[in-house]
């Protein structure tokens, strides 16, 4: 059926959105759509993206639609931007948008290009139920995010008015969803057809709706599998980057995350425990990479050494509580470290400690760090770590604390990928809900220097000293961490913003 065709209105119209390139998935929509005989199929926007190929997307998109709505990715293109548009609020998932973006329009042919621009930035198609818009973002921004945790029916509903329809489907976010909003009218996101949908299976997306005049509305969102691992093979052998290869080959994404909202970030263990059923695994709320029962065997050995107090040893356990408001974020760490500050660094019982199972590593005059299994790293200090530390006796109100003891614990989020990014960016505001103060090192392609190691950067997280179960400074760490034999220079830990002589504290540490 033509869309054109005069006095004949279609009942089924199949929408799809985001091919991104990928062949075969959108092959196979297409596929999917034809046996259910769809009356019309919709092609909603960013037809081209990471996966490359898009002379052959462009083609596959031509000859198999009959309405098409511009995406971000066919406006830049156009208009031969090297920004992708994508409106990500995450400067970094927007920056690696803008990598695949590069990747599409290397390969876009002009006449393609010029066929592109034709696409208009919305559409409504006349179905037998009714007018139903067709958006790429939003009704109103072909940028913007519908996300199904965030929805306002109100708004919602002043769209429908606005352009005078009875529903809208969009695509852009990747995360389909239906809103049915009463008196046959509604909402939907189609989600896309060149990736999952970050719920941990590989399968795509599109809907199929079915506007009669005899009954209600119906949007069904398909799940359509593929050869998702032959098509990332495919990728790999041409050559594309891994952070767009995983996503196909996993069903979770690894970038776009720290755009989400919190509720839309760990999709995939819902989905994991939804496929499993209740008989199934549970999928369980727990760090990935730390094992807590590890943790406390090794504590106990150290504090048999005199280099853990009890309660320090308890409040090391207690970052591994779900209580612990960071618990996201140790949830993804790669690992935990406790800094203990000593006298000297030289009469440690190195014996004993590498009798315990710990691995030296970067053991420098004054400083020198243990590893153990479990994700656990015991750090030991005698040299300045903390800005507090350079002052001198008369400028420091608080009296002088007897070592050992534990001057901070850190969380290592090593692994560059979409939800450790997430839960890095995430830690200030929760730090800011429970009324804990922050302060940030390194960022905008400055990092922190730690003595021979460089880290991108740190989130500086301060407990209140009584009344907590948890009282000790936090570090986070986000990005690898680069060894090097010669000596960087040291950003010392930030004085607590309550300390006494915390200004004093500050400059002298500005002056060094």
């Amino acid at each position: 059926m033509n869309a054109n065709s005069p006095g004949i209105f279609p009942r089924t119209l199949a929408v799809m959105g985001g091919a991104y390139g990928n062949l075969s998935a959108l092959r196979s929509c297409l596929r999917d759509a034809e046996g259910l005989q769809a009356d019309l199929k919709a092609f909603t926007g960013d037809s081209i993206g990471c996966c490359g190929h898009s002379n052959e997307v462009v083609g596959m998109i031509r000859e198999g639609f009959d309405l098409f709505v511009a995406g971000n990715h066919e406006q830049q293109a156009v208009a031969r931007s090297t920004s992708c548009g994508c409106g990500y609020s995450s400067p970094d998932d927007e920056k690696i948008s803008c990598e695949a973006f590069e990747i599409a329009t290397a390969a876009l042919g002009d006449a393609e290009r010029d066929w592109l621009a034709t696409w208009p930035d919305r559409q409504v198609v006349e179905m037998e139920g009714g007018r139903v818009l067709l958006c790429h973002g939003s009704p109103g921004q072909t940028s913007e995010f519908l996300y199904e945790s965030e929805l306002d029916d109100l708004r919602l509903d002043a769209w429908l008015d606005q352009f005078g329809v009875v529903g809208f489907v969009c695509t852009h976010s990747g995360l389909p969803w239906v809103r049915l909003l009463g008196d046959g009218r509604f909402a939907a996101n189609c989600g896309v057809v060149g990736k999952p949908d970050h719920d941990g299976d590989p399968a795509v997306h599109y809907a199929m709706l079915r506007l009669s005049a005899e009954a209600p509305p119906s949007i069904e969102i398909r799940r359509v599998a593929y050869d998702h691992e032959a098509w990332a093979l495919q990728m790999e052998q041409a050559g594309i980057a891994p952070v767009f290869v995983e996503p196909v080959r996993t069903g979770v994404w690894n970038t776009g995350v720290a755009s989400l909202p919190q509720a839309e970030r760990f999709r995939w263990l819902r989905g994991s425990q939804s496929r499993n059923g209740s008989a199934g695994r549970r999928a369980r709320w727990a760090p990935e990479l730390l094992d807590a029962e590890r943790w406390r065997p090794t504590l106990q050995e150290f504090e048999a050494l005199g280099l853990l107090s009890g309660p320090e040893l308890e409040e090391t356990l207690l970052l591994l509580d779900p209580a612990f408001p960071f618990f996201g974020a140790m949830r993804l760490a790669s690992s935990v470290h406790v800094h203990v500050k000593v006298d000297d660094t030289a009469a440690l019982p190195v014996d004993r400690i590498l009798g315990l199972g710990g691995r030296e590593e970067n053991a420098r005059t004054g400083y020198c760090k243990y590893a153990f299994e479990g994700g656990l790293n015991l750090i030991f200090s005698s040299i300045p770590v903390a800005e507090e530390d350079q002052l001198e006796p008369d400028e420091n109100p608080q009296p002088a604390r007897g070592k050992p003891f534990v001057d901070h614990f850190g969380v290592d989020l090593r692994r560059e990928m979409g939800l450790v990014r997430a839960a890095f960016e995430d830690a200030s505001g929760i730090a800011r809900r429970v009324g804990w103060p922050v302060k940030f090192q390194g960022g905008g392609g400055r990092p922190v220097f730690c003595c021979h190691a460089v880290v991108a950067e740190k989130c500086w997280i301060y407990p209140p000293a009584e009344g907590s179960r948890w009282t000790r400074p936090l570090e986070l760490a986000y990005g690898p961490l680069e060894i090097s034999q010669e000596m960087n220079g040291c950003d010392l830990r930030p004085v607590d913003p309550r300390h006494p002589a915390a200004a004093a504290a500050a400059a002298c540490a500005t002056a060094h």
